[in-house]
């Protein structure tokens, strides 16, 4: 068996796995329910997963690698930071519509449940301080740029983005982004962001027009 067929078969069960989960919840899934939903038979699925944490955890190590570029990507393709920092807004409203046919309820009911959890609970605290550090990244490089005059420390900014963007997504999760109105917060925290970073007038013209 070829590396490229193990790595085949494994996302294969991956994706079954991540379809169980959204359906049904990680609490209640089990592996019986990923070997129906794979096809595959019982000893080919546990010949690379010896269980649904596993598989939780390896899914979210790829959401993890996924979230590592997503600096680099945003800041080269948009002309401002600011411009790039707008872009993450308006991909935290697309994601709050849709909440329920994706990982992040799944993420939440896992973690959160599990936080005693030894293996979660460090998996929680370091994903929470490459998150900060990645929003400080894209800070800092609007400050580098000229483009912000923060009134507080960024590393201040960064965790407040991330206190906010964990609330309304639990919110939307347990009401719907409508009745949570998340359009409508969504846009209250930009205002607050753009005062807070003491963005300049004309850069934010220039990423507007």
């Amino acid at each position: 068996m070829t590396q490229e067929h193990k790595e085949s078969k494994r996302q294969e069960i991956l994706q079954a796995a991540k379809r169980v989960f959204i359906r049904q919840g990680y609490l209640t899934a089990t592996m019986k329910d990923v070997v129906e939903e794979s096809g595959l038979s019982r000893g080919g699925v546990y010949l690379y997963f010896s269980s649904t944490e596993e598989m939780l955890l390896a899914l979210i190590e790829e959401i993890d690698r996924d979230n590592d570029l997503q600096v680099e990507e945003l800041l080269a393709a948009y002309p401002t930071v600011w411009a790039a920092l707008d872009a993450l807004f308006e991909h935290l409203q697309s994601e709050l519509v849709h909440v329920g046919e994706g990982m992040i309820p799944v993420l939440y009911e896992a973690l959160i449940a599990g936080w005693r959890n030894r293996t979660y609970a460090e998996l929680m605290n370091g994903r929470y301080a490459k998150a900060a550090d990645r929003i400080v990244q894209m800070l800092q490089a609007g400050v580098d740029r000229g483009e912000f005059r923060p009134l507080v420390p960024l590393d201040t900014i960064a965790r407040l983005f991330l206190t906010f963007n964990d609330g309304i997504m639990v919110e939307a999760t347990q009401f719907g982004a409508q009745r949570a109105r998340t359009a409508e917060q969504i846009e209250a925290i930009r205002q607050s962001f753009r005062y807070l970073l003491g963005i300049r007038e004309e850069t934010a013209y220039r990423c507007e027009s």
